[in-house]
């Protein structure tokens, strides 16, 4: 009984708790945003992959309030703000990403079981961003959650660095050019361009890039 009341000692206060969610609320306008220069020819948007992509989002906001809070509050720090810190964690995603994303392709048996859900969509577009498989989005966040704590980043700095992740992964699955970045990953070939959601250096460094790709500025669709 000590120990739960221990743990809500860690929940965070109402200025927090909403904190917690603006990633949340990133994704929402940045799909709103982005859906403006999204290619709609041939879209045909099953609806349940849009809720699905919702729901994962609302969960992140609990993820955030009822887990990486408390995690900030004990082993790193809340309030502090740095800019290397944010080049930090930019990177740390990134490089997370990629290696996840190669190893889920690479490795059949997990390629089919789980990441293949998230191709299911015949068409990408801002809404899917994130239609993935429950299991997989239990894997990779908590990872890289504790690669963000252990590198002390603070909660504010956490916050920040997943809402300009939200919002660069959603310009990535919006469609401009049959050259894009992402699209080709999509819908020309699965093994190549695995790096997300930022840069492509990943790709450049293990020739998984495709030669294909127009060049990629983050946030620019």
């Amino acid at each position: 009984m000590e120990s739960i009341y221990n743990y809500v000692d860690f929940l965070p206060d109402l200025k927090n708790s909403i904190m917690s969610c603006i990633p949340t609320g990133c994704y929402f306008l940045s799909v709103k945003f982005y859906s403006l220069f999204q290619d709609k020819k041939n879209i045909e948007v099953n609806e349940n992959y849009s809720l699905n992509s919702s729901k994962n989002m609302i969960s992140s906001s609990l993820a955030n309030i009822f887990l990486s809070y408390p995690l900030f509050l004990k082993f790193s720090d809340l309030n502090s703000f740095n800019f290397l810190d944010i080049v930090v964690g930019i990177l740390t995603v990134d490089s997370l990403e990629y290696f996840f994303h190669f190893i889920f392709h690479k490795i059949n048996f997990i390629y089919q079981y789980m990441h293949s859900y998230h191709h299911k969509p015949p068409f990408i577009e801002p809404r899917v961003s994130f239609f993935n498989n429950d299991l997989e989005i239990l894997i990779t966040s908590p990872v890289i959650l504790f690669f963000l704590v252990y590198l002390n980043l603070s909660f504010l700095e956490y916050i920040f660095v997943t809402s300009l992740s939200y919002i660069s992964t959603v310009c990535d699955h919006t469609v401009t050019s049959k050259n894009k970045f992402h699209y080709i990953h999509h819908h020309v070939n699965k093994n190549t361009n695995f790096q997300q959601p930022f840069f492509t250096f990943w790709d450049h460094i293990f020739n998984t890039y495709n030669p294909k790709t127009e060049l990629k500025i983050p946030f620019i669709p």
